[in-house]
């Protein structure tokens, strides 16, 4: 599936997120697949997974763009890169930086879902859809890998979710 990546933040960081993307020199033939969220009244086409060619470098970018390519790396293809990238990603706190962090709670790396269940005062909550179908990853992963580990209650992603409702 071809998307570009800016489309992935809003139109006025449009120029900025070219520049950041080029910067990490993603592979555009790695996306598998993308999820749209509302950000501020503009849908934005988040990819799923990339691949970053290169270990990136932050050399020439101004902190907007750093922030921006930060986003796109927790989109990574490697948990160990999506992890390092979301510790950054939390203390931005953007419209546009949130649905990287809440896409995380949706998937199976319960190490990644810690680090935002500890982070959960400064996030907020948007996207009621997109937000639905993050629910239901946390279900679906939890029954796939983490049954067997943690009943439901003390599953990080079930506490998670409690925590948004409640401040919701």
């Amino acid at each position: 599936m071809e998307t570009t990546f800016p489309e992935a933040f809003p139109s006025a960081l449009r120029s900025q997120s070219a520049i950041a993307v080029s910067a990490l020199k993603l592979s555009s033939d790695y996306v598998s697949d993308q999820f749209s969220v509302n950000v501020l009244g503009e849908i934005l086409r988040i990819p799923c997974r990339v691949l970053p060619s290169t270990r990136p470098e932050f050399v020439g970018v101004n902190v907007q763009q750093r922030q921006i390519a930060l986003c796109m790396l927790t989109r990574s293809a490697d948990g160990f890169a999506r992890q390092a990238a979301l510790r950054e990603v939390l203390h931005i706190n953007e419209p546009w930086s949130i649905p990287f962090v809440i896409a995380l709670i949706g998937e199976y790396v319960v190490e990644i879902i810690d680090d935002v269940y500890a982070a959960l005062p400064d996030l907020e909550k948007a996207n009621p859809a997109f937000y639905k179908l993050t629910c239901d990853r946390v279900v679906s992963y939890w029954d796939l890998y983490y049954r067997r580990q943690f009943p439901r209650s003390d599953y990080v992603g079930f506490k998670l979710l409690r925590q948004l409702d409640a401040y919701a």
